[in-house]
């Protein structure tokens, strides 16, 4: 039989309890699937349910894309997007903030779909990111919708494309008929040795026990709302999967040219317009830094305002300052949109000088909030939120930067941004995972 074939079926017979237990793990996030490294002592327990529903999605999209395009190895790209999903899984079992973990782990598995089939509109990570994720959560899930019954057709096909012989048809039927009785055969070997040995017996009737237990009339009524609920799942999952493997990346080379042909036209305000309103950001942020100059490094000398105490300061301003950084990176996108260029896309050195200007007043100001921060974790220690904040803050500040060298180097360093934070996240996650063990 040809291998392909095989790997496409095995990802549509995959499909449905992948479904399932995307449903399951949603609508119950305190699973009960846990790891105690810590040989029961119980300081570290860790549920292994999402990372390994993660890595379940990652073998499914393997083996219908196999199924698709042959036996190729993935590309470095894929297995780095498959490693962040995989670890975006595990850090919501014990990072800070389970919700967070589990969009970026949402995030991370659509976009290495995406990668591991060469179908970016960019056709690599960059400026049309956010198009890319549009496509993959919204328009191939439900374009690709009849897909799994599109693709069932492969069970009645042999790798020369003919129907499955009869021959082949009994063989199977009668696999299935000899698995029965042999696995009736065990159960009863295995009734008649529990009826001598005493400690068998009381295994199988606790295990009996267990299960009956727990089809109780309240947990059959939830498996059935699952199972009917991930029927639409399904469809949704090997739409995406499905879609992205049979696409061979034409279509997303129209989208490109028609976002870049309409992100051209919008490029209208004058470059004068442009020096005014980022020279404004500058010089309003130049005498904020004059005027409260001492109230800034206050968290670097550790001293405070008079009257104030320092637990106040070092709260007081956090978010708004990194607030302002967000505020900046929004000015930068509003200024490349819009904004005039020459005939080869360049701003022109003006235009440079003062992003530059503004993104280094946002780097100023992530290392000002940095402070504040560690003066404060220095008075009352970790939480989940205060080394999320310092996340965002490493995010943004790094953002910054990439920034920087776009503008003068002419070449876009998103794929480094988005890279970092991701891998960022996760380190994040599990410096918090071991604070967390230790506190």
């Amino acid at each position: 039989m040809d291998n392909k074939v095989t790997l496409q079926r095995l990802g549509i017979l995959l499909a449905y309890p992948l479904a399932y237990a995307y449903i399951r793990l949603m609508m119950d996030f305190n699973n009960t699937f846990v790891v105690d490294p810590s040989g029961g002592a119980g300081h570290l327990q860790i549920s292994a349910a999402y990372p390994l529903f993660a890595l379940v999605f990652i073998v499914v999209n393997e083996l219908v894309r196999r199924g698709r395009r042959g036996n190729e190895m993935p590309s470095p790209e894929t297995v780095f997007w498959y490693g962040i999903t995989f670890m975006a899984g595990l850090t919501a079992c014990f990072g800070p903030n389970v919700l967070l973990s589990l969009f970026g782990m949402h995030l991370s598995a659509v976009y290495s779909v995406l990668i591991s089939n060469d179908v970016l509109i960019g056709k690599r990570t960059s400026g049309f990111l956010p198009a890319d994720l549009f496509s993959g959560f919204c328009i191939r899930p439900f374009v690709g919708f009849p897909n799994v019954v599109l693709d069932w057709r492969s069970f009645g096909k042999s790798s020369q494309g003919d129907n499955i012989s009869g021959s082949r048809i009994k063989s199977i039927v009668g696999g299935i008929v000899f698995t029965i009785i042999m696995g009736s055969l065990l159960l009863m070997s295995i009734a008649f040795m529990a009826m001598i040995d005493e400690d068998l017996r009381n295994v199988i009737s606790s295990m009996l026990d267990g299960f009956f237990g727990y089809l109780c009339f309240k947990t059959v009524i939830e498996i059935i709302f699952r199972m009917i609920l991930a029927v639409p799942v399904c469809f949704y999952l090997y739409g995406l999967i499905s879609r992205s493997a049979s696409s061979d990346g034409e279509n997303e080379g129209k989208i490109a040219a028609v976002l870049n042909k309409a992100r051209a036209k919008g490029k209208t305000v004058s470059s004068m317009l442009v020096y005014i309103a980022a020279g404004v950001f500058v010089a309003a942020y130049a005498l904020f830094f004059v005027k409260r100059l001492m109230y800034m490094i206050g968290g670097f000398t550790g001293t405070v305002p008079e009257g104030m105490l320092v637990s106040h300061y070092a709260r007081e301003g956090f978010f708004e300052l990194v607030g302002i950084m967000a505020v900046n990176m929004c000015v930068y996108l509003a200024i490349i949109l819009l904004g005039k260029t020459d005939e080869d896309g360049k701003f022109s050195k003006a235009a440079r000088i003062l992003v530059t200007a503004l993104m280094s007043e946002s780097i100023v100001f992530a290392v000002v909030a940095m402070s504040k921060l560690g003066l404060y974790y220095s008075i009352y220690g970790y939480t989940p939120m205060r080394i999320l904040a310092m996340w965002g803050t490493l995010a943004l500040g790094f953002a910054s930067a990439m920034t920087i060298l776009t503008v003068n180097r002419s070449k876009t360093h998103i794929r480094a941004g988005i890279i970092f934070t991701a891998v960022s996240y996760i380190a994040i996650c599990v410096l918090s995972g071991i604070l967390e063990a230790l506190s």
